[in-house]
């Protein structure tokens, strides 16, 4: 099992809190990815993804709002030295898609569900070619 430090998103965007959402969302698509954490004074205070703000969107909510007023707040965050296994259970329990990484209370990255899925199918794939390799070398050996 990978710990979070394997996996994580280095140098995330970061937002200041009062940012507009409108602009958030326009940073986030210039620079292709799902989410940006909010801080304030340098101190993370937040996460928001792209669902948030396809959720407004949806609902046909204004996006003239701070992110404070819809982001997640830092219960969204898991150490850089916890197992995968940790932040799964975040996940399922939390029903996020990103979660801001921290290290010392200190934003460090950013882990997405997409990452621990491709981590786990990386990993199934590389122990099935490796049993197969190990199966043929002793085909091999018994001829």
């Amino acid at each position: 099992m990978s710990k979070i430090s394997h996996i994580l998103l280095p140098d995330p965007v970061v937002v200041p809190t009062g940012t507009k959402l409108n602009d958030t969302a326009q940073l986030m698509k210039k620079n292709g990815i799902g989410s940006a954490l909010v801080c304030k004074n340098g101190r993370l205070t937040g996460i928001i993804s792209v669902e948030d703000v396809m959720q407004r969107v949806a609902n046909k909510v204004n996006l003239d709002v701070p992110v404070d007023e819809i982001m997640h707040s830092p219960e969204l965050t898991i150490d850089v030295e916890k197992w995968l296994i940790d932040a799964i259970i975040m996940f399922d329990r939390c029903k996020a898609s990103h979660i801001a990484v921290v290290e010392h209370g200190e934003k460090v990255g950013i882990i997405r569900v997409d990452d621990i899925l491709h981590t786990y199918r990386f990993n199934a794939e590389c122990q099935t070619i490796c049993k197969s390799r190990r199966n043929n070398e002793t085909k091999r050996k018994g001829n």
